[in-house]
């Protein structure tokens, strides 16, 4: 009977170890359905570090350039004597008539006569008397002309080509390898002399005013007034814009534009047309740069003079005055634009780390022009309050993404506390300066 007896002692033993495994399981899981209750009642801070950055605020529009411009009656075959964007007087030549297409042949021949010639007198009168100078200005010249070639600016090369011999010619002259280029100068011009005669006088057409001369070839007109085009609401505009407005100057020579005072009429998101707003709700006081990707790629200068928002349909009218001109954005119509606003530098800090506090310091649900807006950064196991500047004209809101870009402590004219390297508290429970953390 001893083995029976063994048995049923066994057996409760082997039950109260069951049941206390079981009970071990069942409260290891009640624990971790509590932990995981706590975290997502009471959740934990998020900390994010405040990082140096640099923004550069820019806008994509569409829209029309509108120049003071007149137009040069003249057809038949061609040869322009002015390039574009060359400044020239009333009554100066900027175009000539061919007969036939030989003329357009011995003009260009005449041209590169008259150039050469030009090079050879320029590279004789040189009073440089200091051969590291001149070696200084060949190696310079040869430097842009490779510069050019990489660039693939080959509507320069010719300009590059020309600056680097006349170096050369300078340095044979003052070295003694050549005394001058007279024997070379009279022959170029013999030939010359002979291409004017079987060029003989062609027709010549004249500048009807003094401004900004664009050639037939390089540019078109808009189909219609620019005090209409002003005219146009931003739908209106948008629609405009889509209906390929530019004509060809079929007639004509070219044209001239008057003055160095130019205008862009654009269109564009509803949310970046407000970044040319201040915030008095009227257009920004500070200057932007406007540029033509793919097309004219140097920046000007302009001013914001108007700017509407069409919010019903997400669109955004404006436009800008610019002061400043070249050949290549003579030659524009229709262009799509990049507006930059500027580059900013400063602190990144997530948008959803900014608190709102009220004068007796209690958080505000919402931002208010009378509200503190500010972060809680980490310092030590305490959360602080650190203010930053509220959005105006001297600090306007300056975004990338989900973060917000924020003067640090110290710069001028800034009342912000936040400090490079700052641990922020992206996310907290029940956050209040002071608090433990």
């Amino acid at each position: 009977m001893p083995d029976e007896t063994r048995k049923e002692r066994r057996a409760p033993q082997v039950l109260a170890t069951l049941a206390g495994v079981l009970a071990a399981f069942l409260l290891a899981a009640a624990c971790y359905v509590g932990w995981q209750a706590v975290h997502i009642l009471f959740p934990q801070n998020v900390y994010e570090t405040a990082l140096p950055a640099v923004v550069s605020d820019a806008i994509d529009a569409d829209g029309v350039l509108l120049f003071d411009e007149s137009y040069v009656a003249g057809s038949g075959t061609l040869g322009y004597l002015a390039a574009d964007g060359e400044r020239v007087s009333a009554g100066t030549a900027v175009a000539e008539i061919y007969s036939d297409a030989s003329q357009a042949v011995l003009r260009q021949q005449l041209t590169q006569l008259t150039d050469q010639i030009d090079l050879l007198q320029r590279s004789q009168n040189t009073s440089a008397l200091q051969l590291d100078t001149l070696l200084k200005d060949r190696s310079s010249a040869l430097y842009d002309l490779m510069d050019t070639l990489d660039d693939g600016d080959y509507e320069a090369v010719s300009d590059s080509a020309d600056a680097y011999l006349l170096a050369q010619n300078k340095l044979w002259i003052v070295t003694g390898d050549a005394a001058n280029f007279t024997d070379q100068i009279a022959a170029l011009a013999q030939q010359a002399q002979t291409v004017q005669a079987q060029l003989d006088n062609p027709t010549q057409i004249t500048a009807p005013q003094t401004g900004y001369f664009v050639r037939a070839s390089s540019s078109g007109r808009l189909n219609a007034g620019a005090e209409d085009i002003l005219a146009l609401s931003a739908q209106e505009l948008k629609g405009y814009l889509d209906s390929d407005p530019v004509l060809a100057l079929d007639g004509c020579a070219g044209k001239i534009v008057s003055g160095f005072t130019w205008r862009y009429v654009g269109v564009c998101s509803a949310k970046e047309g407000e970044k040319l707003l201040g915030q008095d709700g009227k257009p920004r006081r500070t200057a932007v740069e406007i540029s033509f990707p793919g097309r004219v790629e140097t920046a000007l200068k302009a001013t914001v003079t108007d700017v509407t928002i069409d919010a019903d349909n997400d669109l955004a009218r404006f436009v800008l005055t610019c002061n400043s001109i070249n050949g290549d954005v003579l030659c524009l119509n229709k262009a799509a634009a990049k507006i930059s606003l500027g580059e900013d530098t400063g602190l990144l800090v997530p948008t959803a780390a900014i608190h709102y506090l009220k004068e007796d310091g209690t958080e505000a649900e919402d931002k208010g022009e009378n509200y503190i807006p500010g972060v809680y950064v980490k310092y030590g196991n305490i959360a602080r309050f650190c203010r930053i500047d509220p959005v105006d004209d001297d600090h306007p809101l300056i975004t990338q993404g989900e973060y917000t870009l924020v003067l640090p402590k110290g710069t001028d004219g800034s009342v912000s506390q936040v400090r490079l390297y700052d641990e922020i508290i992206v996310s907290g429970q029940n956050l209040y300066d002071g608090k433990l953390l």
